[in-house]
């Protein structure tokens, strides 16, 4: 087993680092930021045509997919990431496009436990870093299959 050691951070003085004359090191570690964020965000963003808010999500969401039957296949249950949660859906990353229509997304409600929403999967699309953007709507609310399941679900 190796053990990782930390040495207490040096202060830099602007005198330390090639900075031309007058700027301050904080100033550019803010506009690489900045660069950051724009390479990201859209410079301009698109009238909203969504009619409810959004509210971002970024938590772990447990999706079980629907089988032929039209029952839970909960041995199939994988871990994607949360985007945004809406009264009426949600959008989140996934590794891979789903080839399921509709899920149980399964969500931590703290205290209450586990709950889970039907979801109709409605788009997909790649995005830029490699993981694939995915949304829909919820229908109902179900027991969640999370219950059933004896070991921690997968990452798709």
């Amino acid at each position: 087993m190796a053990t990782l050691t930390l040495d207490p951070l040096r202060s830099l003085s602007v005198a330390q680092v090639d900075l031309p004359e007058g700027e301050l090191l904080l100033d550019r570690v803010a506009a690489s930021v900045h660069s950051v964020l724009s390479a990201v965000e859209p410079a301009h963003r698109a009238s909203e045509r969504r009619r409810e808010a959004r509210y971002p999500y970024p938590y772990p969401i447990h999706l079980t997919p629907y089988g032929d039957s039209g029952r839970p296949r909960v041995e199939r249950t994988f871990v994607v990431i949360g985007k945004h949660l809406s009264e009426h859906g949600l959008d989140f990353y996934c590794r891979a496009p789903l080839a399921a229509k509709r899920v149980i997304a399964s969500l931590d409600c703290g205290k209450e436990g586990w709950i889970g929403l039907v979801l109709e999967l409605s788009w997909c699309r790649f995005g830029r870093h490699g993981w694939y953007d995915n949304g829909g709507r919820f229908l109902a609310r179900v027991a969640s299959p999370l219950l059933e399941l004896a070991d921690q679900p997968r990452v798709a």
